[in-house]
């Protein structure tokens, strides 16, 4: 909960959503430590089916997570990991915990015989780049490049960690409040298999 507090109040899970989370899928609950052993990050994720041509079933965050309480799971039909959940102290950021937190779940994922690993990502640059250069379609800017590299900059950190966005329709309107995104969320996906 300490690594929780370090986030806007309307981003922190509560207690209820974390206990439910961990005795929901406790595989897919993690906790990053630093070399003094203190906590700085918490991942957590939970496998579901993802269709990579129809993702109106991952409309908002709310519906994929079941308002973060997470949904019945049915290994039988999963094929991806789905991360609900991904904090970071602002204390760590910068250093090498990023990294392991994307590596993490790629493991579980192939120990369970998944193919995907998927997370709702933010767009933080959107609303400033519309401001600064004039309006453009959240699809657009989503795969908007300068030098090579994306200009939203959570975006291509995901990418640096092999998730991408594999097209236009995984650019979701309402997908979670966040004024930086214009509310927008792009689903980013690891291809594992």
């Amino acid at each position: 909960m300490a690594v929780e507090q370090d986030w806007e109040e309307p981003q922190r899970a509560s207690r209820e959503q974390m206990l439910t989370r961990l005795r929901v899928f406790p595989e897919g609950f993690w906790l990053f430590n630093n070399t003094s052993g203190e906590t700085v990050g918490t991942l957590m994720g939970f496998p579901l089916h993802y269709s990579p041509a129809e993702v109106s079933e991952l409309s908002s965050w709310d519906t994929v997570t079941n308002h973060g309480h997470y949904p019945d799971i049915d290994l039988t039909t999963a094929n991806a990991l789905y991360l609900a959940s991904g904090s970071l102290k602002r204390s760590a950021r910068g250093g090498t915990a990023y990294a392991a937190m994307m590596e993490t779940p790629v493991d579980l994922a192939q120990r369970l015989g998944l193919d995907y690993v998927l997370a709702g990502a933010k767009i933080p640059g959107y609303d400033a780049y519309c401001r600064r250069y004039g309006e453009i379609d959240a699809r657009d800017y989503a795969f908007k490049e300068l030098n090579g590299c994306l200009i939203d900059p959570f975006l291509e950190m995901y990418r640096g960690h092999h998730y991408t966005v594999p097209d236009r329709n995984h650019i979701i309107p309402d997908y979670y409040p966040d004024p930086p995104s214009r509310d927008y969320g792009a689903l980013v996906v690891r291809h594992i298999k």
